[in-house]
């Protein structure tokens, strides 16, 4: 979750210079759920024991966890040169986490 969380940092923390191709096809939008996508899976693996005990409580932390952070990440961009903050980065941050949480939940109601 830790790894996750500092590959996404410094992700961010790249200058916009070197990364033009991300403007096209909402690419950038791709990468920020698939991202987040990737930070909740670490995250419910990080609360598993919890997730055993409370299921619900578990997935509304890591979504909670996942917008935190999204919201924080956006907040710094905002400081790295030709970044701009986005709020539908954080909706794509909020999708990725969110089908993630649910896959999950969905495969423990088939168990």
């Amino acid at each position: 979750m830790i790894g996750m969380m500092a590959a996404i940092l410094v992700a961010a923390s790249l200058p916009g210079r070197l990364l033009p191709f991300l403007r096209y096809h909402n690419l950038d939008k791709i990468c920020h759920a698939l991202a987040y996508a990737a930070l909740a899976a670490s995250c419910l693996f990080a609360f598993q024991p919890l997730a055993k005990k409370h299921p619900v409580l578990a997935s509304l932390l890591v979504i909670g966890i996942c917008l935190g952070y999204g919201f924080a990440e956006e907040a710094y961009q905002s400081l790295i040169p030709r970044r701009v903050t986005d709020s539908r980065d954080i909706m794509a941050d909020l999708l990725g986490a969110t089908m993630v949480v649910a896959v999950r939940q969905l495969s423990r109601c088939k168990k």
